[in-house]
């Protein structure tokens, strides 16, 4: 069975795999499983394609968490009953965040089902597609998005199929993508409750700005897709990279001038290419100074980051290559017993902010001159 099988109506049912009824219950399943007769339409994994990193952490920590991992004493943190009503009240907006991100899809769904395609696009998409690029609508969503949710950056790019997770599918090709700050304070003390606490705070909001954004989209006849940060069906830190957004550091995590690596990301599938695309590699020389650097592999409590970058995709537009230095097997079971983890994040330089970014380039630069 290759890596890109989706599996069939009758496999599903079958006493061995998930019941119908279970399946129903995830709005993610419950909508990979009424997309897959037209899986050719719609922009779907291929055979290099990544498991989402949620995804592995429930189906495999049962079987790593007998690996040894080192264990380190971690700062104080609230009690059970206060840690629990911290993140609960994150949680509850996270579940409905995603479920609206799918609910939302509803439309698209009926439309496959009914016609077996999308129908034609109306006369205001074709007039903003014969705009292109819609320069007057790219400042307008910039400003929404900006003056709303805090968001300071937007990237616009093509999907590439090996950005898909594997086994899951995204309606449309073309792709926003969005990024939110964890507050510098809170990140800082990592591990523990108040990391932990900032990071759901983001994935909650932000799922909350892309659904909102993509309404805001829709208001204007445009298809679009929101896609929550928690979970998700595509790799947003090299697709984020490959949009000119940041680059990936040696943590596996997206760099940016704006918050070195303080940030989650989530993005909106949309289905015409109305936009200019945002693509450059400016950001590359980070490769550079993180293979100097190495504080993240050498405070990892895991010792989950390696000191070499492993290629497992190598043809992606922009940014070449996407390489990992992480070990899941010993990032992941620390990240779920530690309430997150977040360390990488914390000691990484780049978290200082724009002015740290631009002194660590001038290094770098000044450094390859001198070569």
């Amino acid at each position: 069975m290759s890596p890109n099988h989706i599996k069939t109506e009758k496999e599903i049912l079958n006493k061995n795999s998930v019941s119908k009824e279970k399946k129903y219950r995830s709005p993610e399943r419950n909508y990979l499983y009424r997309c897959r007769p037209f899986s050719e339409q719609l922009i779907q994994s291929d055979e290099r394609s990544a498991q989402e990193g949620f995804e592995y952490l429930y189906k495999n920590y049962q079987k790593e968490r007998s690996s040894k991992v080192e264990e380190t004493k971690l700062k104080p943190t609230k009690p059970k009953v206060q840690r629990i009503g911290g993140f609960s009240k994150h949680g509850y907006k996270i579940r409905n965040g995603i479920v609206k991100s799918y609910n939302d899809l509803e439309p698209y769904l009926i439309e496959l089902e009914e016609t077996g395609r999308f129908k034609s696009s109306n006369q205001n998409v074709q007039d903003l597609i014969e705009s292109y690029p819609n320069k007057e609508l790219w400042s307008k969503l910039q400003k929404y998005s900006k003056e709303k949710w805090d968001i300071v950056k937007i990237g616009f790019t093509e999907l590439p199929n090996s950005l898909v997770f594997k086994n899951k599918m995204a309606l449309f090709r073309y792709v926003l993508v969005f990024m939110l700050e964890m507050k510098k304070d809170k990140m800082d003390k990592a591990p523990g409750f108040e990391a932990g606490e900032e990071t759901m705070r983001i994935y909650a909001s932000l799922g909350e700005t892309v659904n909102d954004v993509a309404d805001w989209l829709r208001s204007r006849g445009l298809r679009c897709q929101s896609n929550h940060p928690m979970g998700g069906l595509v790799c947003t830190p090299p697709l984020a990279g490959k949009s000119g957004m940041g680059w990936q550091g040696k943590q596996g995590l997206l760099i940016t001038p704006e918050f070195g690596p303080r940030q989650r990301l989530a993005p909106i599938f949309i289905e015409k290419k109305i936009f200019e695309y945002t693509d450059n590699n400016e950001h590359s020389w980070i490769d550079e100074y993180c293979a100097k650097c190495d504080l993240c592999q050498e405070n990892c409590p895991g010792h989950a980051i390696k000191s070499k970058k492993s290629i497992f995709i190598n043809d992606i537009p922009t940014i070449g290559a996407m390489k990992t230095c992480i070990d899941n097997s010993k990032c992941f079971p620390y990240f779920l017993k530690s309430m997150g983890c977040s360390i990488c994040i914390a000691v990484c330089p780049f978290s200082v902010g724009p002015k740290i970014y631009s002194k660590l380039k001038r290094y770098i630069k000044k450094k390859s001159n001198s070569k």
